[in-house]
């Protein structure tokens, strides 16, 4: 049996609090109390609550996103993280309330950045494409995944997140290839 980490055991904790309490009402002291470990090995690993939640959210990411970073799997990648997202309803949901919809959507846009780059670097190849150009376009798509997936936590994620990736797959495939044809010299 492999031993839970701090930060995995804080993880917990603070996922099993917020089931009853908003991200803003709980403290550093709660969650050391509630899973065993002192303040000192908090303050260790973390700055602040607002960081723990941040690990969370990469770590599920990273998870997410294993092996999803081309132009067949890409859409599975958005999918996962929207799962993630719906297995952890209630730490997004508070995140979305307590910290601010722009702390989420830059959290969101630089996972999903890291996963349309790659298709687009990909989708180039044989292509005389300027870098500014591919960064521009994984940028407008990496924003538009994000709105989508802003639109549904902010509405209380009712969608399938399988749905929501599959329209989302719809409304662009071939539009990496079909735009950098565009940019092509």
């Amino acid at each position: 049996m492999l031993l839970k980490s701090a930060k995995e055991v804080l993880a917990e904790s603070l996922k099993k609090m917020l089931e009853k309490k908003t991200l803003k009402s709980i403290t550093v002291k709660d969650l050391v109390k509630d899973c065993g470990i002192s303040r000192q090995a908090f303050y260790y690993h973390f700055n602040d609550i607002y960081e723990l939640v941040e690990w969370i959210f990469v770590e599920e990411a990273s998870k997410a996103l294993a092996d999803n970073r081309h132009i067949d799997t890409w859409q599975q990648g958005y999918y996962h993280v929207l799962k993630n997202m719906r297995d952890n309803k209630l730490l997004v949901a508070n995140v979305y309330r307590s910290i601010s919809r722009e702390y989420l959507e830059t959290f969101m846009y630089n996972v999903l950045h890291d996963v349309i780059y790659p298709v687009v670097e990909e989708q180039s190849a044989g292509m005389n494409v300027d870098n500014k150009h591919k960064e521009f376009i994984a940028h407008f798509y990496s924003l538009a995944v994000v709105a989508m997936g802003l639109d549904w936590v902010r509405s209380g994620m009712k969608e399938e997140p399988e749905e929501i990736a599959e329209q989302v797959a719809i409304l662009v495939k071939g539009d990496f290839k079909k735009s950098l044809k565009k940019y092509a010299q």
